[in-house]
């Protein structure tokens, strides 16, 4: 990928409404975390087992300084129509706390495997 290069973006429908129950200054740094995601000038850490999870393919954003807000999302082929050949793929936007934004990545990424291969 190179700084010029732009990614798509898609999200788990569920993700979108994750931002909005962010508060609203970290609802602020989501999007512009997004943004410098999909314009390859950043790349979070890779992430492998969370909790009872594994989430390999998976990576995360921190949204505050503490760390302790955090986007999981995927770098994935986009569609072949797009031409970017591919996208940012957001999964959950939460608080780490429990590893809750974890499971609740896992839960979305399990239901859109078997989803897919169904």
């Amino acid at each position: 990928m190179t700084a010029a290069a732009l990614l798509d973006f898609d999200a788990h429908p569920a993700a979108l409404g994750d931002l909005g129950l962010l508060p609203q200054d970290l609802q602020d740094a989501a999007v512009h975390q997004l943004r410098r995601l999909v314009r390859c000038q950043q790349r979070g850490p890779a992430l492998g087992r969370r909790g009872l999870w594994d989430l390999t393919g998976c990576r995360r954003i921190y949204l505050d300084h503490e760390r302790c807000w955090r986007l999981v999302y995927q770098e994935r082929p986009a569609p072949p129509a797009s031409g970017s050949g591919t996208e940012i793929y957001l999964l959950a936007a939460g608080r780490r706390s429990g590893h809750q934004v974890y499971n609740t990545a896992a839960r979305r990424l399990q239901l859109l495997t078997s989803h897919a291969a169904a």
